[in-house]
């Protein structure tokens, strides 16, 4: 059957002479229109071209294989049609020696075919991933060895600057992530001088002027206008019937203020403007008119807006601009330094590389430009290689362009000569489905095409339907944009421009309601600013498959609720589960289309996949819960692999046959089937020896019985293995004994040391073949040895188990063709494949016809496509571990490190650092965004998403209430996971939404009751059978009542705050209730909340810590006029005027990093507490009193206590001869003229003082009678300081 292409498709199939970008949207068949047009290319007579002087780029190795399968047979159909064509003939011998290959295999034939014009050998291999790894480490051991022996004063200096803590593997780490990052570009020695420029700005003026500094101005502005619009919908839920309008007078002037913050166009005036906004308190009028949805919609979004703007204060403007520009030039010696490494490092690697003959993938590249350019950057020109590769290839084609680097760019600009006015170069991909950013590509190479290449796209007619829709295409397909032929015909002009773009926007994948819901979602979610593409007309798309009539092909979101702390189900179990009773309803009553016939038919379970944002912690549990469920899985991972169990026993073998002195190998192999010893075995040796090694351990049990002489003159080890322990292991045998329990007596210490000397002999055979034997031979001798094979296959899931070790034999053979050798340096090898996660994932055994559902990560899903996709985990947290390196570096940018003074042992973040690690984090949000539009485009007819939160009714609810138009860039940077992406726009999409309270397994309560049932039906039945009289004594025993029970909860000992609890449950039941859930907040939607969710309890140990660790005088001290302080000492007011906040700030942030250096501040307290609010106390009339009792010496903090009382202080009823014991720890109290003063410090999010008195006035009660009973000492003063109100 013929094909028949779209107008769009023909232009890109038949238009010639320009570089052509088709921005080929998910499903739009760019593959099937790249080959056409190879086809039509090479099998046009008129115009005759060979197939050879095509240079086809493509990603991987796969899709170049399936290309060039999809090419010869569009030839041979041609071929078949006019079977007397030469010229096609021609074409079918030369597509064998064809450049359809993948970027590396043609910088590989570049390489083998002018190996000369760059002095190359020409006997040159492809180094092994493990091998390279190898090398890295012994020449950054060499180098960092060679650096100490130096004596250089900046290596030192730079090795105290980034080593924290003395761990030199930081900075090895900084320069093995330097050197890759390098590599992307098309001159990494050049990029890399440039970056010694970076910290040279030393003045305000330079740092405002900079490009980091202008990319944060940007950056605050678009977060402003976010802050802007989120309480501008405040104002609009105010001025709402039912709003909360006592607080639109408040809501109207904080929004003037923002607007005058968003109109700031320097970092300066950011800096004096953030730190003067000011929020009031919300007025406490209370109107049953007004809705609380409303109320507290409001009260959480302004909120949200108030935390945005102190956090933009506190994250870049805490330290003040003058004090960043020095920090900043502090840093430029020590990263001077850092490069200079990485340019050695990679010196003595290319030399290493050079005398074993060996390039790895990056070489590859950079010597092929070498080959093709010469120069570098602006002055680089083409080689006369380039030129006669220009004469040579007609046409430079490149599939999934989005996904270049800027080395590929120039490689392939140098082919084509575009610069010279040859415009030859077809580019086929789509920026929304760039997903390749951790492997360093540039999808902003794509968007600068996109951007400035003209189209057709206005005058061939295809309009917006987003606009009318709600951001779904109209289902009548009206829209028929004119192809290139009638382009001419109809009289539509060519840009005159040597580009054109031209965009193929119709799906022929997916069902009508699948686009629409990925339209709707994402002209929502993709924006200029968010995510850096307009989701306009031109990147919507536009139903073009047929698909017989279905029901329920609604797209949906399964909204799960999130099990509470004491549940039996996970987070993860709970959404799995929720899954298998979807997959369980769409088998039984949802239809598909079957491909061969075009007939609708039951769905199966080979039809639907289940994608995760990533397989690691994620696949196993949902594969455990849905076999639980009856539904077969297969996982598709690349991980695992070291991790299966006859991987690691072969692997620790070896280990102990390169040195048995190690414990833990030698222990792993006595326990595994080589061993055979059991737990009790091994301790029973190992007891005798607690001095020494296992390996000595067991040579002295040998010894002490007698057997190690005899053992030594017997003969072949195997033999004696088998002798001595009279049965060999096997599947679930003790190995070489017969017996798993060791007694004490003498006949069985003998055997036991038997064994251990054939064990000892067969070690000593083995390692004896180590010197002789290669690797691969020496693991098939034990495997052969011990039937090794047969005994995984044995277990379950054996197939995959025996494909595993016959991997690992696999892996040795690979190992022995790269320039190291030897038992040694092969677990160096695996060790090293393990470490950088160079996982090659279990063996894979599933025949592709299975009925199974598979689950996989996006990012193997793209490519592919499935009748039904499940798109699970959108609440799984985004990996921001890179966004938090002390080390930050961009394509743009530069490089971004913190500020240290390693004499003063004080560490601070850079403004350029801050501002590097936003924009990356900036970048990584829009990788994610592009990964969900990836994931929800491979579904054919039914796209279902999942994910779990608390309170999932109300979230939901709250989403409705708040539902905006579009993504704001606010709430895109402040995304900590899909579902927040997602949440504030699903209201207005056309998804449907079913939150589902906490599951139980049908099937397993089912269960519970059959079981319950049979219970009964048998102990009905053994009544007959049952002695009376036990009978009756034992329903005595069952029925006896405690005489006591009046007293179970009286307690020898208690605490303060049960204490207190109890009180509130009698004074104020709201009170009691509040206390039960340990934090009140106003509720917070999931999508509207930080990156860090710190938990209430952690945030108030944090607090209380910092506070018991302040030391006054050190802070303040530094923070005031005079030496020490000594003019602060007056009184409050003195106090108040020589406090300096920048001063203050500093000093703080240097104490607080001081503590976490010493270890006694955990980095997580640090993080949790907000040090505005601790200036803010210590600006405090109580802060100076507490300074002032801490120079007389009478502060005392976190003072424990033990307080007998009166047990009927506690209940009525208890009898007056017992006494309880209360403890507790006292915040702080100090003395003062005329008695004591008691405070305790308080996180607690409450609206008022007099509502924090009634919670804690008990407790205080308590703390009153102790320290007066301590201390002898009446207490005439007792406060409360509420961290949350700033106030006492």
């Amino acid at each position: 059957m013929a094909v028949t292409f779209t107008e769009e498709q023909s232009m890109a199939i038949e238009l010639h002479g320009r570089n052509i970008l088709v921005s080929a949207a998910a499903g739009s068949g760019k593959t099937a229109v790249l080959v056409e047009r190879i086809v039509r290319m090479v099998c046009d007579e008129n115009h005759p071209v060979d197939i050879d002087r095509l240079l086809v780029v493509t990603f991987t190795n796969a899709a170049a294989a399936e290309m060039r399968e999809r090419i010869a047979a569009g030839i041979s159909k041609r071929l078949s049609e006019n079977l007397k064509s030469v010229h096609i003939q021609r074409q079918s011998t030369l597509l064998h020696n064809a450049q359809i290959t993948t970027i590396d295999s043609f910088c590989l034939f570049l390489l083998r075919n002018h190996f000369n014009e760059i002095g190359l050998d020409p006997a040159f291999r492809i180094i092994d991933e493990g091998e390279g790894k190898l090398m890295q480490r012994e020449t950054l051991e060499e180098l960092m060895e060679a650096s100490f022996a130096s004596g250089s004063e900046a290596f030192r200096y730079c090795v105290e600057y980034f080593c924290y803590g003395g761990r030199e593997s930081v900075l090895e780490q900084h320069i093995l992530n330097l050197s890759r990052y390098a590599a992307s570009f098309p001159w990494p020695s050049r990029w890399l001088e440039e970056r010694k420029e970076d910290y040279g700005a030393s003045s305000v003026d330079e740092l405002c002027r900079s490009s980091y500094a202008l990319w944060l101005r940007e950056h605050l502005r678009r977060l402003l206008a976010g802050c802007v619009e989120k309480l501008e919908r405040v104002q609009a839920l105010c001025e709402a019937p039912d709003g909360p309008y006592m607080y639109g007078e408040l809501v109207d002037r904080e929004l003037e203020q923002l607007r005058a913050l968003a109109a700031c166009d320097s970092l300066e005036e950011y800096a004096i403007k953030l730190s003067a906004v000011s929020f009031g308190r919300l007025p406490a009028k209370k109107d049953e008119s007004v809705s609380p949805a409303k109320r507290e919609l409001a009260k959480a979004m302004r909120a949200s807006v108030k935390d945005s703007i102190q956090d933009m204060e506190e994250r870049y403007f805490t330290t003040p601009l003058e004090l960043a520009a020095r920090q900043g030039a502090a840093c430029a010696g020590p990263v001077r330094t850092l490069i200079d490494l990485v340019l050695e490092f990679d010196r003595r690697m290319q030399e290493k590389k050079q005398e074993k003959k060996v390039i790895d993938f990056s070489d590859m590249e950079h010597f092929a430009l070498k080959i093709l350019l010469d120069g570098e950057g602006e002055e680089a020109r083409p080689s006369a290689v380039a030129l006669e590769y220009r004469q040579h290839f007609v046409e430079v084609l490149t599939d999934e362009y989005q996904d270049s680097n800027l080395v590929q760019e120039y490689l392939l600009k140098a082919v084509s000569g575009e610069e010279d006015g040859n415009y030859n170069r077809f580019m086929v991909g789509d920026v929304k489905q760039s997903i390749y950013k951790f492997r360093l590509a540039r999808p902003e190479l794509f968007l600068e095409k996109y951007d400035t290449y003209p189209g057709y796209h206005d005058a061939a007619g295809v309009q917006t339907a987003l606009a009318g829709s709600g951001g779904r295409i109209p289902a009548d397909e009206s829209v028929r944009p004119l192809d290139a032929g009638a382009a001419g015909k109809e009289g539509l002009a060519l840009p005159e421009s040597g580009c054109v773009r031209i965009d193929l926007a119709r799906n022929f994948r997916s069902r009508l309601q699948v686009v629409e819901a990925v339209n709707d979602v994402f002209s929502r979610l993709m924006s200029e600013t968010v995510g850096g593409i307009p989701y306009d007309e031109r990147a919507a798309l536009y139903p073009g498959a047929s698909y017989p009539d279905n029901v329920d092909c609604v797209s949906e979101l399964l909204l799960v609720e999130k099990p509470q702390k004491g549940d039996e189900l996970g987070a993860k179990q709970a959404e799995a589960l929720a899954i298998a009773r979807k997959i369980k309803e769409l088998r039984e009553s949802f239809c598909v289309t079957d491909k061969g016939t075009g007939e609708l038919r039951a769905a199966r379970y080979s039809d639907m996949v289940i994608l995760l944002r990533t397989n690691s912690g994620w696949d196993e549990e949902f594969k455990e819960v849905l076999e639980r469920q009856g539904i077969p899985v297969y996982i598709t991972s690349k991980t695992g692999y070291f991790a299966a169990v006859e991987v690691q026993e072969l692997l620790q073998l070896l280990r102990v046959l390169d040195n048995p002195s190690h414990d833990i190998p030698l222990f792993g192999v006595m326990k595994s089937v080589f061993g055979g010893f059991s737990e009790e075995e091994a301790a029973r040796i190992r007891s005798g020896a607690k001095d020494c090694s296992l390996y000595e351990a067991l040579k002295r049990f040998i010894q002490t019985h007698g057997q190690w002489g005899a053992e030594r003159e017997r003969g072949d080890a195997r033999a004696l293995y088998l002798e001595d322990g009279e049965a060999e292991a096997g599947p679930g045998g003790d190995g070489i004994s017969g017996t798993g329990a060791v007694s004490g007596t003498e006949t069985d210490r003998a055997s036991l040391a038997g064994k251990a000397a054939a064990f000892l002999r067969m070690i000593e055979d083995y390692r004896g073949c180590t010197v002789y034997l290669p690797i691969r031979d020496l693991l098939t001798k034990l495997i052969g040895d011990f039937g090794y094979l047969d005994y995984v296959t044995a277990l379950p899931a054996g197939g995959r188990r025996r494909a595993n070790v016959e991997m690992l034999l696999t892996r040795a053979s690979d190992f022995e063709n790269t320039s190291y050798f030897g038992l040694f340096h092969f677990i160096r090898y695996m060790e090293q494949l393990e470490r950088y996660d160079v996982d090659y994932g279990g063996a894979e055994l599933l025949d592709e016809n299975a009925d199974v559902v598979r689950i996989m990560s996006i990012h193997k899903s793209k490519g592919l496509e499935f009748p039904i996709t499940f798109v699970a985990g959108l609440s799984k947290r985004f990996n921001m571990q890179d966004v938090n390196q002390s080390l930050i570096l961009d394509m743009d940018l530069g490089l971004g490190t913190d500020y240290v003074d390693p004499g003063r042992r004080v560490r601070n973040r850079t403004l350029r650092r801050m501002a590097l690690s936003e924009k990356l984090r900036e970048e990584t949000l829009s990788e994610e965004l592009r990964l969900l539009y990836v994931a929800m485009t491979r579904a054919r007819e039914k796209l279902i998403l999942s994910g779990v939160t608390e309170h999932a009714q109300e979230s939901w609810e709250q989403a409705r209430e708040a539902a905006q138009r579009r993504l704001t860039y606010l709430d895109f940077m402040e995304s900590a996971s899909f579902l927040e992406f997602l949440m504030p726009v699903l209201p207005n999409t056309c998804i449907q939404v079913t939150v589902q309270e906490q599951l139980r397994e049908e099937t397993e309560e089912i269960r519970e009751q059959m079981q319950l049932y049979q219970k009964r039906e048998a102990l009905d039945s053994a009544e007959r059978f049952a002695d009376e009289e036990a009978g009756r004594e034992l329903t005595q025993r069952l029925n006896a009542v405690y005489p006591y029970a009046m007293l179970s909860d009286l307690y020898t000992k208690t605490t303060v705050s049960e204490l207190k609890i109890a009180a509130m449950a009698d004074r104020d039941e709201a009170a009691f209730h509040a206390f039960e859930e340990k934090e009140v907040q106003p509720y917070i939607p999931q999508f509207r909340r930080g990156e860090e969710k710190i938990s209430g309890a952690v945030r108030g140990n944090a607090y209380h810590r910092v506070m018991e660790l302040l030391d006054f005088q050190a802070v303040l001290g530094a923070a005031v006029d005079g030496a020490g302080g000594s003019g602060a000492g007056r009184d409050y007011e003195a106090y108040k005027q020589s406090l300096h906040p920048d001063k203050l700030a500093v000093s703080l942030q240097t104490f607080l990093e001081k503590e976490v250096e010493s270890g006694r501040l955990s980095q997580e307290y640090f993080q949790a507490v907000r040090q505005r609010k601790i200036q803010k106390f210590l600006r405090s009339p109580l802060a100076w009193r507490m300074w002032q009792a801490q120079r007389r010496g009478s502060l005392y903090r976190e003072q424990p206590f033990v307080l007998g009382i009166d047990a009927r202080r506690l209940k009525g009823e208890f009898p007056e001869t017992e006494t309880v014991l209360i403890q507790g720890i006292i915040d702080v109290f100090f003395e003062e003229e005329g008695g004591l003063v008691l405070l305790d410090y308080k996180t607690d999010a409450v609206s008022s003082m007099e509502e924090l008195w009634n919670r804690y006035e008990t407790q205080l009660d308590y703390y009153q009678e102790a320290v007066q009973k301590l201390s002898g000492k009446p207490v005439r003063e007792r406060m409360l300081y509420s961290f949350h109100l700033e106030t006492y």
